[in-house]
């Protein structure tokens, strides 16, 4: 999708230099275009360096391609409503800030870690019989580890908790992050 996104800004940039140089249209207008072209580039290289599969992501890159569209439209929207051409770069410029915001702010739902509490803590080994929950190894005073089975390190119901030996705590980790 990136390599059409930025193939197609090239196309137009270059279509929008024809048009402009058979129409004799202002060098204002050129280097309006070159700009434009230059933030949508921008906008690629972020979507390409956040490399994440996520709603923001793809509503940036949705953003993107509509603010693209609505600037190198040939084609006013005169005549469905009173929007002029002006008008219509301004809103292709207020899309592509929105989407330049979506890429730049940091998610709310990213929350700070939190240790289990000690009730917690207590009632899973318990539960638990005192034993690992892989290997079921019994687990030592000091030899114990609490796991989020969601991988939401905010998260510590009860429910979200598993009490590992450290062997086991480290292979899981190791595997979950071999699987990013």
């Amino acid at each position: 999708m990136l390599v059409l996104y930025s193939g197609l800004t090239l196309t137009l940039f270059l279509l929008s230099m024809y048009y402009a140089s058979q129409h004799s249209t202002k060098v204002a207008t050129l280097n309006d275009n070159f700009l434009f072209c230059m933030m949508l580039l921008g906008l690629i290289i972020l979507i390409l360096i956040k490399r994440k599969r996520s709603i923001r992501i793809a509503a940036a890159a949705i953003l993107g391609l509509l603010s693209y569209l609505a600037w190198f439209s040939t084609i006013p929207l005169t005549e469905s409503t009173n929007i002029t051409l002006d008008e219509q770069r301004i809103a292709a410029l207020l899309l592509w800030c929105l989407a330049l915001f979506l890429l730049i702010s940091k998610s709310s739902g990213a929350r700070k870690r939190k240790q289990f509490t000690q009730l917690v803590k207590h009632e899973v080994i318990h539960n638990q019989k005192n034993r690992c929950a892989n290997c079921k190894r019994k687990l030592g005073p000091y030899g114990s580890n609490f796991h989020h089975v969601n991988g939401d390190r905010s998260d510590n119901r009860f429910s979200n908790c598993k009490a590992l030996c450290i062997p086991c705590h480290r292979r899981k980790h190791a595997r979950n992050s071999s699987l990013r």
